[in-house]
């Protein structure tokens, strides 16, 4: 598998994108510097999306959504070759490109937090991504206790706030890849020494790429669809 991490000097030159099978494109923005684009291109935005950046009640948290939003548009619009895209749901709310005649499905997920945005592309792939600021959480050693697995809390307990996070960033990687939400919780898999075991489960052959980001944990998991 190979794995090509894009920023925003390629992002704002890009014109038609190529993505092959076995490929997974990182793009990582730090969408802070760039304010004046993503106001000149709030205008790509759906209607359901543009009634909820009125819903926010912070300039950041605006301005953040709509990033993320135009990140997502116009990248697929140059991997896909298109001039439009539309979006739908899966039933567990993962969203997703609808087909497009002639076009092949290109695979995508996005996460964002503090002032970066992480946005994944991939070709035939479950696919997930999470990025975490490492910001003050007083309450790490708790949550960790009642959302991860008892040697997951454990480790946390002895290493600190910073494997928190970076445990953190990778289930939540993997539960947004299976699409499956926060509802079965994150304790019935785990994700240490970068790897993704679930209980009672072999063979399950998921990639688990760590992103790096000073200040923040980030991680990227895939797996290849219909191979679980």
């Amino acid at each position: 598998m190979e794995i090509k991490r894009y920023g925003a000097k390629e992002f704002l030159a890009a014109g038609k994108l190529c993505i092959r099978e076995n490929e997974i494109h990182i793009w990582c923005i730090c969408w802070p510097e760039m304010t004046d684009f993503w106001v000149n291109h709030e205008y790509i935005l759906s209607g359901q999306e543009s009634e909820q950046v009125g819903r926010f009640r912070f300039s950041e948290d605006r301005m953040r959504y709509i990033a993320g939003k135009v990140v997502v548009r116009l990248l697929l619009k140059r991997y896909l070759d298109v001039e439009t895209i539309d979006f739908s749901v899966s039933e567990r709310g993962k969203p997703y490109h609808k087909k497009i005649a002639g076009k092949r499905t290109v695979d995508f997920n996005i996460s964002h937090s503090g002032e970066f945005i992480l946005a994944v592309f991939a070709v035939g792939m479950d696919i997930g991504v999470d990025v975490q600021e490492m910001a003050e959480c007083p309450d790490y050693r708790e949550i960790a206790e009642n959302f991860y697995t008892a040697e997951e809390a454990e480790d946390v307990k002895n290493e600190g706030p910073d494997l928190f996070f970076q445990y953190w960033a990778a289930k939540e990687a993997y539960v947004k890849a299976l699409g499956i939400g926060l509802g079965r919780g994150m304790d019935f898999f785990s994700v240490r020494n970068e790897k993704i075991a679930e209980k009672d489960k072999k063979d399950q052959d998921w990639f688990l790429y760590p992103v790096r980001i000073k200040g923040y944990a980030a991680y990227v998991a895939a797996h290849e669809k219909g191979d679980r």
